[in-house]
């Protein structure tokens, strides 16, 4: 180990300067995706109140809404965040086996 004129430490041989290469952190995609939906879904509410005619025909649609109507909304509104979390869970487990493959003596 040796250390440079910055006060780095770093090793002379190439192999385990290598290795010792600081690894950045994952990315976060759960947060990323889910924040994106937050903001979709806050977008729509204010696109929604923004208007008294908008707001006056959602008021209308949800009133007209059957009760099986209403189910079937809710269960695809119930699909698609399984869906998502499904997603999210996928890239979540592919970042932590590439995270084992690239880290040495993890097997």
């Amino acid at each position: 180990m040796t250390t440079n004129s910055q006060g780095i430490t770093g090793s002379t041989n190439p192999t385990t300067a290598i290795l010792e290469r600081p690894s950045r952190p994952p990315v976060r995609w759960g947060g990323i995706v889910w924040g994106a939906l937050l903001v979709v879904f806050a977008a729509v509410t204010l696109v929604v109140v923004s208007s008294p005619a908008r707001l006056t025909g959602v008021t209308v649609w949800f009133a007209t809404l059957t009760p099986g109507v209403a189910w079937a909304l809710w269960i695809a509104l119930l699909g698609l965040v399984i869906v998502v979390s499904a997603l999210l869970g996928v890239i979540s487990a592919a970042q932590r086996n590439r995270h084992r493959r690239s880290t040495p003596g993890s097997m």
